[in-house]
C-alpha cells in the first residue's frame, strides 16, 4: 500500500510539473506575442484603438488609431477633421460614433455616421477599416478581406438575400407592408437595392466576415420605425479559408 501511495504521488508531481511549464511557456509565448504587435503602435500606452475626441451633445465619438503606418497616419487626420464637423451638433441624429473588434492578429474599425437629411429623415452610413498586423499593420483591401474567408461574392450576395428576405417576410406577417408587395418588385424596390453588395463595407468581427451596408427605410409605410442599426449588419461566415 505504502509503494503505490508513492507511486501515485509522483505522478501527481509530475502532472504538477508539466501543468506549471506548460503555464509558464504559454504565458512567455502570450507576452512575446503581445510585444511584437506592440511594436506597430504609435503609444505604446494606449489601446490599438481609443477615443481622441468626445461630443456629449450629439454623443459623438471620434477614433484613434494606434499603428504606425503612413496610411493610418493620414487617415487619423482625415476622421479628425471630419469628426470636427459634429463638434456644434447638439443632436444624436447628427453624430459619428465607432466600434472596433480585435481577433488575433486582424483590427477592425467601423465608422457609424447618423444624419438627418434634407427632408428631415434619419439616414445611417459606415465606412470600415480591417488591419492586418500579421502584415505590419497594412489596412486590407475588401477582396483580400473577402479572401480570407471560404466565401464569394455570389455567396455573400445569397446571404444578404436569406436574411433580407426574413426581414421581409417579419414585416408582411406583422402587417407592416401590404400582402400584395412582393419582395423583388416591391420591398427591394422600396430598399433602393439593385445589387445587395453595391454599397458593402466589410468588417471581421471575432472571426466572422460582416458586411455593413445601407438602404432606404423611409416609405409610405413608415418601415423607418421597424429598423434599427443591426438591420444594416449582415454575419456572412467564419469559415476560414484553408
Amino acid at each position: 500500500m505504502k509503494i503505490g501511495k508513492i507511486e501515485i504521488s509522483k505522478k501527481l508531481f509530475i502532472t504538477f510539473i508539466v501543468v506549471v511549464v506548460l503555464t509558464i511557456l504559454v504565458f512567455i509565448l502570450k507576452k512575446a506575442y503581445v510585444i511584437e504587435y506592440d511594436d506597430y503602435k504609435i503609444d505604446d500606452d494606449q489601446e490599438f484603438i481609443y477615443t481622441y475626441q468626445s461630443y456629449d451633445d450629439s454623443k459623438s465619438n471620434i477614433p484613434f488609431i494606434n499603428i504606425d503606418t503612413e496610411f493610418v497616419h493620414n487617415l487619423n487626420e482625415q476622421i479628425q477633421k471630419l469628426g470636427e464637423k459634429y463638434a456644434n451638433s447638439n443632436t444624436s441624429n447628427n453624430s459619428i460614433t465607432y466600434e472596433y473588434n480585435i481577433n488575433n492578429n486582424i483590427i477592425s474599425l467601423v465608422l457609424i455616421y447618423k444624419n438627418l437629411d434634407k427632408n428631415n429623415k434619419l439616414k445611417f452610413d459606415f465606412t470600415t477599416y480591417v488591419f492586418d498586423l500579421n502584415k505590419g499593420g497594412k489596412a486590407l483591401t475588401d477582396d483580400e478581406i473577402i479572401g480570407k474567408f471560404n466565401t464569394t461574392n455570389d455567396k455573400i450576395n445569397e446571404e444578404i438575400s436569406v436574411q433580407m428576405v426574413k426581414k421581409y417576410d417579419e414585416e408582411i406577417n406583422k402587417n407592416i407592408l401590404p400582402s400584395n408587395c412582393n419582395y423583388k418588385d416591391c420591398y427591394l424596390k422600396l430598399r433602393g437595392v439593385e445589387k445587395y453588395t453595391d454599397n458593402a463595407h466589410y468588417y471581421i468581427e471575432n472571426g466572422w466576415l460582416v458586411v455593413y451596408t445601407t438602404y432606404n427605410t423611409f416609405t409610405d409605410y413608415h418601415e423607418e420605425n421597424y429598423f434599427t442599426r443591426d438591420d444594416f449588419k449582415f454575419y456572412i461566415t467564419n469559415v476560414l479559408k484553408k
